[in-house]
């Protein structure tokens, strides 16, 4: 698992150990986990959306309740902040169903009723493979409570993050194939309803038993996209406000910008990183520093067992090109990421579209092989580049960037130069500069419009402390090119700096 500084790391306090639940991020906030379903039989709307950690503990709908006359409820299969699935049966035709109910301590709330109802009309309107089938929607007034309720098929199986999660070894590359090709079938099918999902990550995948054969379908669309006429009411979604589960949320997402189709691909993009390491590209930090890695920091290569089987180049190729930070430098679409996954898997696509290696000639031996320099000239090494980097102080003395800090910049041949205001930028003649701000975000955004004035070609990475989503998404948003919170290391912070400046090349 790697870590704010590309390394390998356990997972700890930012991410649940059991990594199950639907979590939404509401101004940075993280949700309660929802307890795991039983691996055996599995509710089509599974993960229930727990937006509400504060909420008391509902009253839960008993089993033997028939809901709206119709569906009889068997036996509970999991529940969450917002409500349970529970296994049914239709009392007329004695199918199997899958019911999930909404708790009516929620379900008095506005935009609560208006994501359930938009999860039903966005399952509806797909019908395919991948997807899972909604049968019916209705409400039901026994005792008073006003109970909604989502019918959907009920299937055999567990999700794609339960069997991560099972697994001690990492997948096949053939059924990592498998199944992502499903989950891009499904995705695709859903853009082409005018629909983005906004919450792809593999506990949102079902992996279901149908007709002897495995098969990846998408579910819950609760924090979906959609135009829907019958949905005139504000977007889910303020312009302040970011929605999604942080390990599988695209850069635009998280600075709470429109979403596109693009959007679920990065997360595709994250799923297929899990698939073939176990893990997302970043895990293990709290949600503003997972958002500040999706936004900021290059995906670290996979991390695979020794003896496990290379992954294809075509389609570690694929991965990086999911993971790109603009949404238009990734695939064009779930169809063409499909064709790419489906040519990465050939050999004889890789034989044409990989360049031969070495030329087809005896490779001699050591000597020969040796470069050869002219007469009188020895081998001259390139020095170590040295980067000159302006700091513009906010922070009070002894509260912003240690000493300890500077001092390993320096040693690694970047040295700060420190400058009293914007315009002094200009004399400098420096293309890069670290703002330490301390606590002061307001005066960090002001200092960086005045950057954006005075020295436009500038590049700002802003060091600062308590760093929430707004704060850090108001620090993009005045010109920061990247963000670091305090405690500052020398390395983490070089390494930021060393992106900076290859970006503004």
């Amino acid at each position: 698992m790697s870590g704010g500084d590309g390394t390998r790391r356990p997972p700890d306090g930012g991410r649940p150990p059991d990594g199950d639940p639907d979590r939404t991020v509401l101004k940075g906030e993280r949700a309660a986990p929802a307890p795991r379903l039983p691996p055996d039989r599995f509710a089509a709307a599974a993960t229930l959306p727990s937006d509400q950690p504060g909420a008391a503990s509902p009253q839960r709908t008993r089993a033997g309740r028939v809901l709206g006359g119709k569906y009889n409820l068997v036996r509970l299969l999991g529940a969450g902040g917002m409500g349970e699935v529970y296994e049914a049966e239709h009392v007329l035709l004695g199918v199997p169903v899958a019911v999930k109910t909404m708790h009516p301590h929620i379900a008095i709330l506005p935009e609560s009723r208006r994501r359930f109802f938009r999860e039903a009309r966005a399952a509806s309107r797909l019908v395919h493979r991948n997807v899972v089938k909604v049968l019916d929607l209705g409400g039901d007034e026994e005792g008073g409570e006003g109970l909604i309720y989502l019918v959907m098929e009920l299937l055999k199986g567990q999700s794609l993050g339960a069997r991560l999660r099972a697994s001690r070894e990492l997948l096949p590359l053939a059924e990592v194939a498998a199944l992502f090709a499903d989950i891009l079938d499904g995705v695709g099918a859903a853009h082409a309803c005018g629909i983005v999902h906004r919450d792809l990550k593999p506990e949102n995948v079902l992996l279901a038993e149908q007709d002897g054969q495995r098969v990846a379908k998408v579910v819950d669309f609760g924090l979906a996209h959609l135009d829907d006429p019958l949905d005139a009411g504000p977007t889910l979604t303020s312009k302040d406000m970011v929605a999604g589960t942080p390990e599988y949320m695209s850069p635009e997402q998280c600075r709470s910008l429109a979403v596109g189709p693009s959007t679920d691909l990065y997360a595709c993009g994250c799923i297929l990183t899990a698939l073939l390491q176990g893990t997302p590209p970043f895990v293990g930090l709290p949600a503003v520093e997972l958002m500040a890695m999706h936004m900021y920091s290059i995906p670290p290569p996979l991390v695979r067992p020794p003896g496990a089987p290379p992954v294809p180049p075509l389609l570690e190729r694929l991965r990086l090109d999911l993971l790109a930070k603009l949404p238009e430098k990734r695939p064009e679409s779930a169809a063409a990421a499909r064709s790419r996954l489906d040519e990465a898997m050939s050999r004889e696509a890789e034989a044409r579209r990989l360049p031969v290696r070495k030329a087809d000639v005896p490779l001699g031996d050591r000597a020969e092989r040796a470069q050869a320099w002219p007469d009188g000239e020895t081998a001259q090494f390139a020095p170590v580049p040295e980067q000159a980097v302006a700091l513009l102080r906010l922070a009070p003395a002894g509260q912003g960037l240690s000493e300890a800090c500077e001092i390993g910049l320096d040693a690694q041949g970047i040295h700060l130069a420190e400058v009293p205001d914007a315009a002094a930028l200009l004399d400098a003649g420096l293309g890069v500069a670290v703002i330490d701000a301390g606590a002061d975000v307001e005066a960090a955004c002001a200092l960086l419009e005045a950057i954006g004035r005075v020295a436009p070609g500038v590049r700002a990475v802003v060091c600062a402390a308590g760093l929430s989503s707004d704060r850090m998404n108001a620090l993009v948003a005045a010109g920061a090119a990247d963000v670091a919170r305090y405690p500052v290391a020398p390395d983490a912070l070089s390494r930021k700096i060393a992106r900076v400046v290859r970006r503004g090349r």
